[in-house]
């Protein structure tokens, strides 16, 4: 099963995958060999300058981890790091609840999308309603810099769980774009 999972991860010569992206050699099809993979769950900690132990650990370090803060990861091939990196973004620097950190329109750059260079964004009418997609003004602001816009309807799905430090209250979201419920076995 999970070999079974992972052979489309692989590139085929001379056709690009399902996502677009153009095959590279390192990344064909062969005995004992593992694909390329976009996965990148993150965890993140709170470090505090207190976080600091009497007894030396394993490794001699004295640091202990600073508390759990958030824990996310995503699925969406070449499109799970933007999709993470910007839900970190939003939740952390751009201080959105939880929420609308991970159901906020998304944009992706893979470089090339279909043999093109271009930059997508996210316009996608959901089953449940609403449709999301990425303001003019941030369409407006990347075009005036040369980027060559393509709307798409997905641009990878997250799960996430964040931690409230003052009452250790959990909050979990999962993507509204796999109708907000979690999909796992």
């Amino acid at each position: 099963e999970l070999i079974l999972s992972q052979t489309p991860d692989f590139a085929t010569p001379g056709r690009p995958n399902y996502f677009g992206l153009i095959p590279s050699p390192s990344n064909y099809i062969a005995p004992d060999k593992r694909p390329l993979s976009s996965m990148s769950p993150l965890i993140i900690l709170r470090n505090e300058e207190t976080s600091v132990v009497n007894d030396a650990n394993e490794d001699g370090s004295s640091e202990v981890p600073g508390d759990l803060l958030m824990v996310l990861g995503a699925s969406g091939g070449p499109k799970i790091i933007t999709a993470v990196l910007q839900v970190f973004i939003n939740f952390a620097l751009n201080s959105m609840p939880l929420y609308e950190s991970v159901s906020h329109p998304r944009l992706h750059d893979q470089l090339t999308y279909h043999g093109t260079a271009a930059t997508t964004y996210e316009k996608d009418q959901l089953l449940q309603g609403p449709t999301i997609e990425v303001t003019q003004r941030t369409k407006s602001a990347l075009s005036s810099r040369g980027h060559r816009l393509i709307p798409v309807d997905y641009t990878g799905t997250v799960q996430v769980v964040s931690v409230d430090l003052e009452t250790g209250r959990l909050t979990a979201v999962s993507d509204i774009r796999k109708y907000g419920v979690p999909a796992g076995y």
